[in-house]
């Protein structure tokens, strides 16, 4: 017997409302340029090969997945399946697909479509992977231990049978990675389709220009309604002063990562309007379990004990972080309020180098990325804070800082000592931060986003238990047992959760936040 469904529950996060002021007397109005100045390029427009946010945002505007985060919350609601039913065993779920929606190219959605998007990575033997690619993703939320058969029943129904009840399976649809491009672009274009990307979203692509500008049009037959902007602009300005000089001279209609220290300008801007919201979103430093010293527990713990986690955020973010206690943020399920981090400490940090083998210390690298991100204002001022607090305790740290692309490749692959580094939300749900980033399973997938290499007995049962637990309430109980494993086991040193800002123009209107780091432009227009 199957039951029909349309969305699945809130996991209890909402994010702020949006920041626009029509106050519900003017109409959205058709026309206009909208250009975002981002941190730095997209590494790639292929949905199935993204792994960062300067790649989903754009591809979130250009495909679309079965099932979509709903706005505003946590919960979720149809994209390209219109409708899903879910067996009572939890192990079939049908999706019926929305009929006559056509690609950029003007070629069909249909089942094949769907099959054609997850075979090509769940198949190592497919006709049209993309150079062999790892598929990151796929690998690192282990979809093919989820899935165990894809069919399409016709041409607007598919069904995904998987191993197991899965309570997190509708959500990782609607993650980028699953989001559906044209089978006939990827065949067209083979590795080259990254930057020739086609999908069904509302915007098409245009042209990505060799200065690192990304042009889209409003797709003028989209399924959901055409898109109000004519077009979409992203451009990248690693220099968070540079975005936000020429966001105050008019060349920009929307930021992101402004520093701390020109909020004040911006809020006294009255031309300005700032949306703001809780990140789901966490930055750490990385020890490397794979190398020594960091396989040894007390030598994790002393680099712990050795840094200031409140200076550290407090020079950092200032008032847009607080400190972070648990690998996971405040507003999700399974955050563990009862922890109490280890304290600064030098002098204990000193003791278990000591007692380590380390009497004076060691040398060791620090890694850290050279743009800021969502969860990390300034990467190398954090990096320098670090480095000083390590050295009063004997440990002399190397400061690397690396290009953004290079930086995700190298760290993945796992060349690191220390590195800083981050997650944002794909999905409003525990398992998505702790399952790629802090499982055994994961870190013996190489590249990883285990960029730790931690691979704790107990951390994974419960990861396992939390994977099939439907039931909200011992879900909750899972993940904050997981959260004191993790502080057990001390894999990285916590650094925050950041607040995330969005200056935008005041004529932007209708700009709404997901519980995620989705952005997409189809609800947005211009007020004048």
């Amino acid at each position: 017997m199957k039951k029909l469904i349309l969305c699945i529950v809130s996991t209890g996060i909402l994010a702020c409302g949006s920041p626009s002021a029509d106050g519900g007397k003017d109409l959205p109005k058709r026309g206009g340029t909208l250009v975002y100045a981002k941190n730095s390029p997209p590494v790639t427009m292929d949905p199935a090969l993204t792994t960062d946010t300067e790649s989903t945002t754009p591809c979130d505007n250009v495909y679309d997945p079965l099932v979509q985060l709903r706005l505003g919350s946590a919960g979720l609601t149809p994209g390209l399946a219109k409708t899903w039913e879910i067996s009572s065993d939890g192990l079939i779920y049908t999706f019926h697909l929305r009929t006559g929606v056509m690609f950029h190219d003007g070629t069909p959605f249909n089942a094949d479509a769907v099959l054609f998007a997850m075979e090509r990575q769940r198949d190592i033997n497919h006709p049209h992977p993309h150079q062999n690619d790892a598929f990151a993703f796929w690998q690192n939320f282990s979809m093919d231990r989820l899935i165990r058969q894809i069919r399409a029943m016709n041409d607007s129904t598919v069904e995904f049978e998987l191993q197991n009840p899965n309570a997190t399976f509708l959500y990782l649809l609607s993650m980028q990675f699953t989001s559906i491009p044209s089978p006939t672009a990827v065949r067209r274009w083979g590795k080259e389709f990254g930057r020739h990307p086609v999908g069904t979203g509302p915007f098409v692509f245009t042209r990505w220009t060799s200065d690192d500008v990304l042009v889209l049009a409003a797709n003028e037959k989209y399924w959901d309604g055409r898109p109000f902007l004519d077009t979409l602009v992203f451009t990248a300005v690693p220099n968070a002063d540079d975005r936000i000089n020429r966001f105050l001279a008019g060349a920009y209609d929307m930021i992101e990562s402004p520093p701390e220290h020109r909020i004040s300008e911006l809020e006294a801007n009255r031309s300005i309007k700032l949306l703001r919201q809780p990140g789901v979103n966490v930055a750490y430093l990385a020890m490397n379990l794979n190398k020594r010293p960091y396989n040894d527990e007390r030598v994790r713990r002393a680099v712990v004990y050795a840094i200031n986690r409140e200076a550290l955020v407090e020079n950092v973010y200032g008032q847009l972080g607080s400190p972070a206690k648990n690998p996971i943020p405040p507003t999700m399920i399974g955050y563990n309020e009862e922890i109490q981090p280890l304290p600064y400490d030098p002098s204990k940090a000193r003791e278990l180098l000591k007692e380590a083998g380390f009497p004076n210390g060691f040398k060791t690298s620090l890694w850290t990325m050279n743009i800021a991100r969502e969860y990390l204002p300034d990467p190398k001022k954090a990096a320098d804070l670090i480095r000083e607090d390590l050295h009063e305790v004997g440990i002399s740290a190397d400061v690397k800082i690396y290009d953004w692309h290079d930086y995700i490749e190298r760290t993945n692959e796992g060349e690191h000592d220390l590195a800083i580094r981050g997650w944002i939300a794909d999905i409003p749900d525990p398992d998505n931060f702790f399952y790629p980033l802090l499982d055994k399973a994961v870190a013996d997938q190489i590249p990883s986003n285990n960029i730790a290499f931690y691979r704790g007995e107990e951390m994974h049962e419960l990861l396992m238990k939390g994977k099939t637990e439907t039931n909200l309430f011992q879900r909750d109980l899972i993940y904050k047992e997981a959260c004191s494993v993790f502080n057990r086991d001390l894999p990285w040193f916590l650094i925050a959760h950041s607040v995330v800002v969005i200056p935008m123009k005041e004529s932007v209107m209708d700009f709404q936040p997901y519980a995620s780091y989705s952005r997409r432009f189809n609800t947005v227009w211009f007020s004048k």
